[in-house]
């Protein structure tokens, strides 16, 4: 009795400072994968995995101004721990600084692509270079500000080195502006990014950039994602350029992605993936879910007179608790 007094006296007096706070909030779930590739120079292959993943997120305010944390742990069924994000944010309504490790603004959403497999090894570019969840050597710090409601920008940044290949002289390995422009329709996003830094050997040395464009619509009931990316690099004298559409309806998800490569010597390839995705209720249980996967793709041109194609499946299980 005298702790539940104690409580409410000090709920009260910060209350009357202006300081709310709420409790952390503690979330799990796990999901479990098991996936059937088939590539033509690959043969078929079999493949169970998953997590659990552990949540914990708080915040605080004080008169206009806040203070939140989010913190995300996954433990993979091959006995593996790390870390998805770990973050904190400080600000308010107008703009804000978030400093740590997270995924900044999405320049390339694929909707429900619970399985993509591109043939080939093509490679595929979405704008993410400088997006966030850097490597072990790397870290972030990220600006965000909201100028109306319709308009907001966010400079996100990579601390030291992206990756172990870095010589770990370099303060921001990494930049990517954005900006937003949302109406009731449609929402635009487009995004400029770079990454350079030395490696340890010359070989290793990093210096590319990129743009992206992204739209994001209603269709009746359905969300529809259209986007583009072009990434150059300047070490390889490498042009990747990738396309994509994807829609999203309840439970029911498709899309396509198209990209190209153009490459200084030897071959230039092309890779065209397709994906389809639909989620069902388990024994109509709260929480709990079946999701049946699959993706197909094409790649031409992988290496002299080679072309290669992939059929992936995958059925996910996934609860939350």
């Amino acid at each position: 009795m005298k702790k539940t007094a104690l409580n409410l006296a000090v709920a009260s007096c910060l209350l009357t400072f202006g300081y709310a706070s709420a409790a952390p909030t503690f979330d799990a779930d796990i999901e479990i994968d098991t996936d059937r590739v088939n590539a033509d120079t690959g043969g078929t292959t079999f493949d169970q995995n998953g997590r659990v993943a552990l949540y914990v997120s708080d915040s605080k305010t004080s008169g206009e101004n806040f203070i939140s944390a989010k913190g995300a742990v996954l433990l993979s069924t091959d006995g593996t721990t790390s870390v998805d994000d770990s973050y904190i944010q400080i600000g308010n309504s107008t703009y804000d600084i978030q400093v740590g490790r997270f995924e900044a603004i999405n320049l390339f959403p694929l909707g429900k692509d619970t399985i993509v497999e591109h043939a080939g090894d093509v490679s595929v570019y979405q704008g993410s270079m400088a997006r966030g969840r850097a490597g072990d050597d790397g870290g972030q710090i990220a600006i965000n500000i909201t100028s109306s409601e319709a308009l907001s920008f966010q400079i996100n940044t990579i601390y030291g080195d992206d990756d172990s290949s870095g010589d770990n002289k370099t303060a921001f390995s990494g930049i990517r502006p954005t900006v937003t422009y949302e109406t009731e329709s449609v929402t635009l996003s487009a995004g400029f990014e770079q990454v350079k830094y030395d490696g340890t050997t010359t070989a290793s040395d990093v210096n590319k950039s990129g743009v992206s464009v992204t739209a994001a619509f209603e269709l009746g009931d359905a969300d529809i994602n259209v986007s583009f990316a072009n990434m150059n690099d300047d070490e390889t004298n490498q042009t990747v350029t990738s396309y994509s559409a994807n829609l999203t309806q309840d439970d029911f998800g498709m899309g396509v992605i198209a990209s190209d490569e153009d490459n200084a010597t030897g071959n230039d390839p092309s890779v065209l993936t397709t994906y389809l995705a639909y989620t069902l209720p388990v024994f109509d249980i709260d929480d709990a879910s079946v999701t049946l996967a699959g993706s197909y793709s094409k790649a031409s041109d992988v290496s002299s007179g080679t072309n290669d194609t992939t059929l992936a499946t995958r059925v996910r299980f996934n609860y939350a608790f």
